[in-house]
């Protein structure tokens, strides 16, 4: 399960998005699946009117941009590019997706999280009820080699950083250097002083939390507010798996 999901709207962090996937995959066979999501008609005329609106529009400059995302995955060895048009969503319709394309990573961009489309939003809320990893992208666009990884615990995780250590290891190829205990009260902006100075001392490049299954309701916001403050990807684990 080494195959990569990025929904997009083919804005320009989806470049960043997919730069992200092929260092993940490193020299490893991977397809990397792009995919959009839309809400089903109300009504449907016929199976063939369906058909023909099957494929969402696309602008120039989107499709530029997809044009751009094939020659980047072309240019190496081990990667594919696919592109998968979702209509409608659900928590069933999602597990099936992940278990089709073999995936084993999901990365979410900016442009995407903050997207106030209903469908789109819900689909963010199934995807951090899966048990697959996702990967925030952060807001600093510097290329990261994803080395040194400082663990964010939160105060209800029953996951110590040696336990989580093994299981990061058997997906991924950084190390976790650092740990710092997050509690709910408190505001982002309120550590991030804290934060920065362990970042900067030990030339960390990425962020790593656990997460637990929500009850599927919409939210105003599914990201993380920490990589808001400091700029840094945070991989979100799924608890009940690791």
């Amino acid at each position: 399960m080494n195959n990569i999901l990025i929904p997009t709207q083919f804005e320009s962090d989806t470049i960043d998005a997919i730069k992200t996937a092929i260092k993940y995959a490193e020299s490893k066979s991977c397809t990397i699946v792009l995919t959009t999501v839309t809400d089903v008609p109300g009504s449907i005329y016929s199976p063939s009117f369906f058909l023909r609106t099957a494929v969402p529009e696309m602008t120039e400059a989107q499709h530029e941009l997809l044009q751009e995302c094939k020659s980047i995955v072309a240019a190496t060895k081990n990667c594919q590019l696919k592109v998968h048009h979702q209509f409608g969503i659900s928590a069933p319709l999602i597990k099936n997706l992940l278990e089709h394309f073999s995936v084993g990573l999901v990365i979410l961009t900016q442009s995407y999280k903050s997207n106030t489309n209903r469908t789109q939003r819900h689909l963010l809320q199934l995807v951090s009820n899966c048990k697959c990893p996702i990967l925030h992208m952060g807001y600093n666009k510097e290329e990261r080699d994803f080395n040194k990884a400082l663990y964010l615990e939160h105060t209800q995780t029953k996951i110590g950083i040696q336990d989580l250590q093994k299981i990061v290891s058997e997906k991924f190829s950084f190390k976790i250097v650092s740990q710092a205990s997050v509690f709910e009260e408190q505001k982002p902006e309120d550590i991030t002083p804290y934060l920065s100075e362990t970042i900067s001392k030990n030339n960390i490049d990425l962020l790593v939390e656990t997460r637990k299954p929500e009850k599927n309701r919409l939210k105003k916001r599914t990201d993380s507010h920490v990589n808001e403050v400091l700029g840094l990807p945070v991989l979100s684990l799924y608890e009940e798996r690791v």
